[in-house]
């Protein structure tokens, strides 16, 4: 039998491949046309850190807006990025929050909501809106504010992403809750956001401080 001819089957390659990225090449620079495109504009530089901070308040404000729970929670580990002053891209989105995680409310009954607020103060802080918290530098919760009154029956409405609210990054009080899905990604509604605020001012404002005793 007779063997195609090496240069005959590298030409018929090079002629393949190439009809491959004719095709390719329009959505390839449709979607980097869409990951460019300029979605809002930040004062200031948006920064993970702890206790606060001011890509942790960004996320976490805005998310709250969204719905009528009591307070947000995230995790800084599912903060990918920082945002630098200045335009603010859909893609630089895409890489704050690469994953497909939905937002989800559960409520929590006292012993758990204090177990959420030994959690941030034991971590040194995590991205959180909607209360503030007092912690010693042991870690010690010396103040927090209560968003409802637990005496009467009531529960906080916490909002989170579903990764959390199934118990990840050790998040033990959330195990078994009921889900109520908002129905947006978390991703989705920090582009929502950004697409119709055309500033961004985030500021620390002491929503969590440590006292350093003597």
């Amino acid at each position: 039998m007779l063997q195609p001819h090496v240069a005959d089957v590298v030409k018929v390659q090079a002629e393949i491949d190439s009809t491959i990225i004719n095709i390719i090449t329009p959505y390839q620079d449709a979607i980097e046309d869409q990951m460019n495109e300029v979605l809002t504009y930040t004062k200031n530089n948006l920064h993970k850190g702890k206790p606060e901070s001011t890509i942790g308040n960004f996320v976490t404000d805005l998310c709250l807006n969204y719905t009528e729970a009591h307070m947000c929670v995230m995790n800084n580990g599912g903060l990918r990025t920082n945002i630098s002053k200045g335009e603010i891209t859909r893609g630089k989105l895409y890489e704050l929050m690469p994953f497909e995680n939905e937002l989800v409310v559960l409520e929590l009954n006292k012993n758990d909501f204090i177990g959420l607020l030994k959690y941030i103060a034991s971590r040194g802080g995590e991205p959180f809106s909607g209360i503030t918290i007092t912690i010693d530098k042991d870690g010690n919760i010396i103040k927090n504010s209560w968003p409802v009154n637990f005496e009467k029956g009531e529960l906080v409405r916490v909002l989170t992403s579903d990764y959390l609210a199934n118990g990840g990054d050790k998040m033990w009080f959330f195990k078994g809750k009921e889900q109520h899905k908002v129905g947006f990604k978390l991703r989705d509604v920090i582009i929502d956001y950004c697409t119709k605020k055309d500033t961004i001012d985030v500021k620390l404002d002491n929503r969590i401080k440590i006292i350093k005793n003597d």
